[in-house]
């Protein structure tokens, strides 16, 4: 029953919130690293329609010093800590924290 929920929770954020040029992952969280002293680069699963800003690295990326970015990680750690998987939304065409790599609107953890 679960699966089944976590299915049609995936497929109906799809249908809601899938605007032009905002990328959207859904997988395990496979790398997190901090490039610099305040950005967070990540990678959770293949990415479906990036925004135009992002080359073919499929990694989303977020400031630490924003305070939604220290809760996005706080997301993304405890997700891979417990091995589950997540949604990622991205901003419309944002690539704000890194040149290359999307800005995420938000993140769920699904299983």
């Amino acid at each position: 029953m679960k699966k089944i929920f976590n299915i049609i929770f995936t497929a109906s954020i799809l249908t809601c919130f899938n605007s032009a040029n905002a990328g959207i992952s859904s997988g395990k969280v496979t790398s997190v690293f901090m490039h610099t002293p305040d950005v967070v680069m990540f990678a959770a699963g293949p990415m479906s329609n990036p925004a135009g800003c992002v080359s073919s690295v499929q990694q989303w990326a977020i400031k630490l010093s924003d305070p939604a970015g220290k809760g996005f990680l706080a997301i993304l750690l405890s997700a891979q800590a417990q091995g589950k998987s997540v949604y990622v939304q991205g901003y419309t065409n944002t690539c704000r924290d890194w040149p290359d790599r999307e800005l995420p609107s938000y993140i769920v953890i699904l299983d």
